[in-house]
C-alpha cells in the first residue's frame, strides 16, 4: 500500500473521531438509560448515534468499503477493506462518568488491521497507528517502556468480573507474578501501555471491535498483542487477548497462560 493511500485512511479516521468525540462530549450530560444486549452488556442511544454517525462518514468517503459496526448489521464484509467500530468502549465506565472510555476504529486490508485509532474524547486524546507508521498520541510519537520480567511489570485487565471459572484463575496467576495490578481501565489501558505507563494488559469475552483497533496502535508503538496461545489477531480470532510491551514479558506471559487453555 503507497503511503498516500494510508495517509488518506489517516485523515479519514481522525474525522470520524473528531465528530465521534463531539457527539459524546454533548451527549454524555444528557438522561441516558442503558439497555442490556443479549450478552448481558450495556447498550446506549449514545453508542448508537456515534456508530451511525462514523458510518454515514465511510459512506460517504470510502462507499467501496466494508463496516463491520458492534451495534448495527455488518455491510460488504467481504471487501479489499473493512473499518471495524466500537462507538464507545467502556459503556459502563460511561455511564459512570468515568473518563476512561473512548471510541476504536480499525481499518482492515484483506482481514488484518492495518490501521487503528483509541481516541478518548473527554480526555482529548488520541492514539493513532499504522503500518509503516510510529504510533502518536496527539501527533507525538509514542513507545512502549522496556520491562524484562513479569515480576516487575504493572497488570491491566478492564474488570475481574467479567472472567468465569475457566479464565479467572488465568487472571489469577498473572496477578500473582506481575509487581502490581490495576483494574478498570477499558481501552484507555491499551493506550497507556502504548505510552509506556503500563507493561501488560489482558482481557477476555471481547469481541473483534474490543481488540482489532488496538493492534496497529500497540505494534505501532513496539509493542506485542496476540490471542491466549500468541497467534496474531485478526477477524477470526477469539475472544481472548493479551497485550505487552516488552516481549519478554509477553513470552513468559504467554507461558502461565498455556496452563490454562
Amino acid at each position: 500500500m503507497k503511503h498516500s493511500d494510508l495517509q488518506q485512511f489517516v485523515n479519514s479516521i481522525n474525522l470520524m473521531t473528531d465528530v465521534s468525540g463531539e457527539l459524546i462530549r454533548h451527549l454524555r450530560h444528557t438522561n441516558i438509560v442503558p439497555q442490556i444486549k443479549t450478552d448481558t452488556s450495556p447498550v446506549t442511544s449514545v453508542d448508537k448515534e456515534v456508530e451511525s454517525s462514523i458510518r454515514d462518514i465511510i459512506a460517504k468517503l470510502h462507499p467501496d468499503h466494508g463496516i463491520c459496526g458492534e451495534e448495527f448489521a455488518d455491510t460488504a464484509t467481504n471487501s479489499e477493506f473493512v473499518w471495524v467500530i466500537d462507538p464507545i468502549d467502556g459503556t459502563l465506565a460511561f455511564l459512570a462518568g468515568f473518563p476512561v472510555f473512548g471510541t476504536l476504529i480499525a481499518l482492515l486490508h484483506n482481514q488484518k488491521p492495518i490501521l487503528g485509532v483509541i481516541d478518548m474524547p473527554v480526555t482529548s486524546q488520541r492514539w493513532i497507528g499504522g503500518i509503516d507508521r510510529p504510533t502518536t498520541c496527539n501527533n507525538q510519537p509514542v513507545r512502549v517502556r522496556n520491562c524484562n520480567d513479569i515480576n516487575q511489570a504493572m497488570l491491566s485487565t478492564s474488570n475481574p468480573d467479567f472472567y468465569d471459572d475457566q479464565t479467572l484463575p488465568a487472571l489469577l496467576a498473572l496477578k500473582d507474578c506481575s509487581q502490581l495490578n490495576i483494574y478498570g481501565g477499558s481501552c484507555m489501558a491499551y493506550a497507556q501501555l502504548a505510552s509506556g505507563k503500563i507493561d501488560l494488559a489482558i482481557d477476555v469475552q471481547s469481541d473483534i471491535h474490543d481488540f482489532l483497533p488496538l493492534v496497529p496502535v500497540i505494534k505501532g508503538a513496539g509493542g506485542m498483542i496476540t490471542d491466549w496461545h500468541g497467534y496474531e489477531l485478526d477477524k477470526n480470532s477469539t475472544d481472548k487477548f493479551i497485550a505487552s510491551g516488552d516481549p519478554r514479558v509477553h513470552e513468559q506471559a504467554l507461558k502461565i497462560l498455556q496452563s490454562f487453555i
